[in-house]
């Protein structure tokens, strides 16, 4: 797996313990391979719009992992990242496994690393299966003031590498699976109603859930829910019916319905 810095920060003090862990080639950020991109969490808010365009752009690849360390300020990744999730970096006061941390994660996703005492410090994040792995990490990997847990850091860093290597095949055993979110629940009870969202998706969910969202996210989540065959020829396969079932939307579903028929029989498009 090949393991990259940018070249325009290569002489900071995180990059030259870096290489205590590993071999790493520095690459321009209109320049990065496939493979890993270990970036100092910091850095995003010195980045210009076009370079975080960038790595989105990089980011699309699921062969692909940007890993976010030390240093940290308080930040919401999402802001600068393609997330269906609030991603939370926050100052907090805290020890794991006696390493003393200053910021903490908050989001609501499954793959958690490095927690104790209901706080986390690490975690993965894939926007889809088809997007690239982002991990997040706020223990001091990375600081020479810690060097007395050298050992261990090597270990939790090498362990952040290899999550990347068994992507494939995670991908391969849950190729149908997706995290639904609050516009998958939005798309799934339009399309049990039998509502038509072809290229009026953002104008449908305001007007009947009041929630504003870009066209392109739509779609996009749209696809997903197609391509888990959750939707099948604009309806509800048996796998879209189940998550009505477990996340009881029926009474949701007839609302939208009567609603709708309600504004046909109106003479209401």
């Amino acid at each position: 797996m090949l393991i990259q810095i940018l070249e325009e920060y290569k002489t900071r003090t995180e990059y030259r313990l870096l290489n205590n862990f590993c071999n790493y080639e520095m690459v321009n950020i209109n320049a990065l391979k496939k493979g890993t991109l270990v970036l100092s969490g910091i850095l995003l808010n010195k980045m210009k719009k076009e370079e975080i365009n960038t790595l989105n752009l990089w980011l699309e690849n699921n062969s692909n992992q940007l890993i976010l360390l030390p240093a940290w300020g308080e930040i919401n990744l999402s802001n600068y990242f393609t997330t269906s999730v609030d991603i939370k970096v926050k100052k907090t006061e805290s020890f794991f496994n006696g390493i003393p941390i200053n910021y903490g994660i908050e989001a609501v996703v499954k793959d958690k690393m490095f927690c104790e005492n209901g706080k986390n410090f690490g975690i993965n994040y894939r926007n889809n299966l088809s997007s690239g792995l982002i991990t997040v990490v706020t223990l001091p990997l990375l600081d020479y003031k810690m060097m007395d847990f050298h050992d261990e850091f090597k270990i939790y860093f090498d362990k952040l590498i290899q999550n990347i290597d068994c992507v494939k095949e995670i991908l391969e055993e849950n190729d149908d699976e997706i995290d639904i979110d609050n516009v998958h629940v939005f798309l799934i009870i339009l399309s049990s109603a039998k509502v038509q969202l072809k290229n009026v998706m953002a104008s449908i969910i305001f007007k009947y859930f009041g929630a504003r969202y870009e066209e392109e996210l739509l779609v996009r989540k749209y696809k997903e829910l197609v391509s888990g065959e959750y939707i099948n020829d604009e309806k509800l396969t048996d796998k879209g019916m189940r998550v009505v079932k477990e996340k009881n939307l029926r009474a949701f579903i007839n609302v939208i319905k009567e609603r709708k028929e309600k504004e046909n029989d109106d003479g209401w498009s």
